[in-house]
């Protein structure tokens, strides 16, 4: 706070004070009173002792309020009383503090209960702001500088990306899942290359700019405080690189950065935008505020999007439908590992083994060759339990023997839980045949046990891990109808993808 000393008038020396606030009324509604400038006495009545006196406006202000104190406390900032509601005319006539000699300050406040900064001062060898008036019965106001009109402008910004969504063709729909903040950046939010036809209209996604029934776009909600920034701020949304756009809504619609970034507007703290990579390649999206005259940022907030190369198929059991969450908590585990994968950033998409023929067609077989042919995927990985373990080598062996006009890929990882041959759907032999090329197949089954109803796996020549859970002391007391639902067993086969799959 910068002190003019005036001429002193019967012992009366004056001083002025300069206030600070946080953001412009009409422009956002947190906004705070700012610095009441150039404060001037400009007459002195000898008669009655009253002063007259000019200064500039606080902005934000809505009415001024006048501090004072014994001239002698001024370096204490101890103030003595207080003249309410002079106005924001700039000008005020008559003010006299009594005998004696006093400092003064203006302090802008919004006219109902809430005051600005009482300007700055040399305190302890530096410019600090000067303490408020804490015993103020005459105009009870609250200090808050957190949104100061006149700077420094230090807005809250936020970004959260969701998990991708999966529905229809694409298996059962998952929930709508956030990236966890500390994966914002590292590894980021895995997002699908868009070059399928979710609109069947004969063009791929990427092409269109309204796709009906598209599911390959990410949502990211942005977060702002204040909604509209302070006069000479801007907040800008921009991108890394090409490899991602950002879109007005989830079927795509308007293009919101066609030339890389832009100014964005919010009409409240948020905003709802939809990213899309159209062919894959790694990008950055990131949100900042920034001063409009020179380009410097206040406060930035960033997330990484990175294609997914991979895609997980996952395949219950007879009669087990595939939901988020399961219909049944306490069974379908198949469906509770691939809820799991979901939730660490994998392109998962789970089916009622029945979408698997004893052929390996069907709406998994195209969910996969898509993502090989129009999403840029080379890896590929597939599990199941019951008669989903015999739907995960049939998926398989097509994939395999259509690899000519499917593309390059290879399938990474494969997983029987208690795997039956699933030629119908009364099918009770064990699967054990290994899925073609399979990079690694973990296969768990139990036995003894294998007399209808109970059913059994068995042992898979040539698989990496063949676990009988008969024989360990987690899995002794395990059926055909709970050994997809071990604790011990999801946690294995979820390691296992995960060491096996990059996502």
């Amino acid at each position: 706070m910068l002190l003019r000393r005036p001429p002193c008038y019967r012992g009366l020396c004056l001083a002025a004070a300069l206030l600070l606030a946080s953001a412009i009324a009409t422009e956002a509604s947190a906004a705070t009173p700012g610095e009441a400038t150039d404060l001037v006495v400009t007459g002195f009545d000898a008669a009655t002792g009253s002063l007259s006196f000019t200064y500039i406006p606080a902005c934000s202000a809505a009415d001024h309020h006048i501090e004072f104190g014994a001239l002698e406390d001024v370096a204490s900032f101890i103030y003595s009383g207080q003249v309410c509601g002079i106005g924001v005319s700039g000008a005020y006539t008559g003010f006299d503090p009594g005998p004696g000699s006093y400092f003064f300050l203006v302090v802008g406040d919004d006219g109902v209960g809430t005051e600005g900064s009482y300007g700055t001062s040399f305190i302890g060898g530096a410019h600090l702001e000067r303490p408020e008036d804490t015993n103020d019965p005459v105009c009870a106001r609250v200090q808050d500088l957190t949104q100061r009109c006149d700077g420094p402008f230090v807005p809250t910004l936020g970004m959260s990306a969701f998990r991708p969504v999966t529905g229809g063709a694409s298996g059962a729909a998952f929930q709508r899942r956030e990236v966890p903040e500390s994966e914002e950046l590292i590894p980021g939010a895995g997002i699908r290359a868009n070059g399928d036809d979710d609109d069947a209209d004969g063009r791929p996604d990427r092409d269109d700019t309204q796709v009906s029934g598209e599911n390959d776009l990410i949502e990211v909600v942005l977060t702002v405080d204040p909604p509209i920034p302070t006069t000479g701020y801007e907040y800008v949304l921009s991108r890394t690189s090409a490899s991602i756009r950002v879109w007005s809504a989830p079927t795509k619609e308007t293009d919101l950065l066609p030339g890389g970034s832009d100014v964005l507007t919010f009409s409240s703290s948020t905003r709802t935008v939809w990213v899309e990579c159209p062919a894959g390649g790694s990008s950055d999206l990131e949100l900042v505020a920034r001063s409009v005259s020179d380009g410097a940022i206040v406060a930035s907030e960033r997330v990484h999007f990175y294609p997914f190369t991979s895609v997980v198929i996952a395949l219950g059991g007879e009669n087990q439908v595939p939901a988020d969450p399961p219909l049944d908590p306490a069974n379908h585990g198949t469906f509770q590992l691939a809820i799991t994968l979901h939730q660490r950033g994998y392109d998962v998409h789970m089916y009622d083994e029945d979408v698997v023929p004893s052929s390996g067609a069907g709406a998994a077989f195209n969910e996969v060759a898509s993502a090989v042919q129009r999403r840029a995927v080379t890896r590929v990985a597939i599990f199941g339990y019951s008669h989903g373990g015999g739907s995960t080598n049939d998926l398989a062996r097509r994939l395999d023997a259509q690899r000519a006009s499917i593309g390059a890929f290879s399938i990474d990882f494969t997983a029987y839980v208690d795997g039956i041959d699933n030629d119908s759907d009364f099918d009770v032999d064990p699967e054990t045949q290994l899925p073609p090329t399979t990079g690694f197949h973990a296969n768990y089954y139990q036995h003894p046990g294998c007399s209808f109803p109970q059913l059994c796996g068995g042992p898979v020549a040539g698989a990496d891990l063949n676990v009988n859970v008969t024989a360990t002391p987690w899995g002794a007391g395990l059926t055909h109808f709970t050994i997809d639902d071990s604790p011990q067993l999801l946690q294995e086969l979820l390691d296992l993808v995960m060491s096996h799959v990059v996502p």
